[in-house]
């Protein structure tokens, strides 16, 4: 709750203190560089805005991602959503969102959260969903991430890997190893 509070006060800040600019600055709205699967209407303003971070759902890259996991396994979910920043003007309280990147987030059944061969094997079957998207799908210049969510019966195990990391792993490497390799203390 505080945070929300602290986190609206802040925002306030800024509007009151765009409003405050001076009118002979230049608009600060930084274009999209990869297209959105789905668009985001932009009216053209002359007014200032205050840069936020923020996220969008991106309803039809997740409906294809979910699909996809859950023809591995049926029991499986995924997501995806851009991250970027909403460009929040002062007087109408309206923005524009322009993605920096686009996350993933996976959840799996898992038979045994410290088997490293099986939480590399599903990695790498989801590594290969997301490299087998239309570039067109993915938003923001930079790669983002993707969040594991591995589940058993009675625990579960999260784990976050930067979509660049991932790439870099040699071609070869054994399911066994990414885990190890990704994660310092898995």
């Amino acid at each position: 709750m505080y945070f929300h509070k602290t986190k609206y006060i802040l925002v306030l800040c800024i509007f009151l203190l765009a409003s405050c600019a001076s009118e002979k600055q230049v608009p600060t709205v930084a274009p999209s560089l990869a297209p959105v699967a789905t668009p985001i209407p932009i009216t053209p303003t002359s007014e200032n805005c205050a840069f936020v971070e923020a996220t969008q759902n991106l309803p039809d890259l997740s409906t294809q991602v979910d699909n996809a996991i859950k023809q591995l396994q049926p029991d499986a979910s995924g997501r995806a959503e851009a991250f970027g920043e909403n460009c929040v003007y002062a007087s109408s309280n309206q923005s524009t969102f322009t993605a920096m990147e686009t996350d993933f987030f996976f959840t799996i059944n898992a038979k045994n959260l410290n088997n490293n061969k099986e939480l590399g094997t599903w990695t790498v079957n989801v590594m290969k969903i997301i490299d087998a998207l239309p570039s067109g799908f993915i938003s923001g210049p930079q790669a983002g991430f993707v969040e594991f969510t591995f589940e058993t019966k009675d625990d579960q195990k999260i784990l976050h890997v930067p979509i660049n990391k991932y790439r870099d792993l040699p071609a070869d490497i054994k399911p066994a190893d990414v885990v190890k390799t990704l994660f310092s203390n898995p």
